[in-house]
């Protein structure tokens, strides 16, 4: 047991050094470390079910003191450890393909405390000690794994919380930066009349300020022109070598076409992209030719 124990302590440490590796910029590896990826969703939900059925035994344990549950209690850790090694591996496989961007350190941080916390768990399980504190040291790691899902969570669906009604409230009362009102001159950006509206409902679930996988934040032109992980987005005047057309041109079944699922973005929007990154950069938006005068978005007050 002090082998099997020893050689835990030192994976932990080794994953731990890990998260402070340099996601990988090439595409040959990207796609390999995207296929391996996208097996988190599944793994993650393993160490969560588990944790939360050796919870259970021990509240069983509290209310029957009669019980043996002791096996159980450590059946459930070891599983619920091993499972969230496979978790965290595959996440941490995400990590290296540069689809996320710096948030997802503190949610793997997150998730190593975790597997640290059942660590520990064992250990002072296999001392002896009593139910009390089991039941607190217990409740400390169930602390750590919802932490550690609410971080996943944010990555993923974006911060709740700003979801609660009085957050909705305040954003639907706060103006639009960069508006005019409807009788002035409209003097918006091309970016924000009308290329904006296109990457906020095809790009920034992945790619907004909290969100930003590859490091690539697309909420403005600066932003997108600054790029990620992988060098700039687009360049500008030359909208076929940029990365963004590239991507968006390449089969829907590619792991790296963007964006990854649907809407997808179609070809009027794709033409006036490509428009907008030969020419239109910079440019106001009474400067958008005739043909692409439908993607000016009206004003708001």
């Amino acid at each position: 047991m002090k082998i099997l124990r020893e050689a835990k302590l030192c994976l932990l440490v080794v994953l731990g050094a890990a998260t402070q590796l340099v996601p990988f910029s090439s595409d040959g590896p990207v796609k390999w470390l995207l296929f391996v990826g996208e097996f988190h969703p599944l793994f993650v939900h393993f160490p969560l079910g588990l944790w939360a059925a050796t919870v259970l035994i021990l509240w069983v344990g509290f209310r029957s003191p009669a019980l043996v549950i002791e096996p159980w209690l450590r059946g459930g850790t070891v599983a619920s450890f091993w499972s969230g090694i496979l978790a965290f591996l595959t996440g941490l496989v995400l990590y290296l393909s540069g689809t996320y961007g710096d948030e997802i350190l503190l949610h793997m941080y997150a998730a190593w405390v975790f597997l640290l916390s059942l660590f520990i768990f064992e250990y002072v399980l296999e001392k002896g000690v009593g139910m009390k504190k089991m039941g607190w040291l217990a409740l400390a790691v169930s602390g750590v794994l919802g932490y550690a899902g609410h971080l996943g969570g944010v990555i993923t669906h974006g911060d709740f919380l700003e979801s609660l009604p009085w957050e909705v409230q305040a954003a639907v009362e706060t103006p639009v930066k960069g508006t005019v009102l409807p009788e002035h001159e409209d003097s918006r950006s091309v970016f924000e009349a009308a290329v904006y509206p296109i990457l906020d409902d095809k790009c920034l679930l992945c790619h907004a300020d909290r969100r930003a996988r590859a490091g690539l934040t697309m909420t403005t032109e600066s932003a997108i022109l600054k790029g990620g992980v992988s060098g700039a987005a687009i360049l500008a005047g030359e909208a076929e070598a940029s990365m963004m057309i590239q991507r968006i041109q390449l089969p829907e079944e590619d792991p790296l076409h963007m964006p990854m699922t649907e809407p997808f973005v179609t070809p009027d929007e794709e033409a006036f992209l490509i428009w907008w990154i030969n020419e239109g950069l910079n440019k106001k938006v009474y400067e958008i030719p005739v043909q692409f005068a439908s993607f000016i978005e009206p004003m708001t007050e």
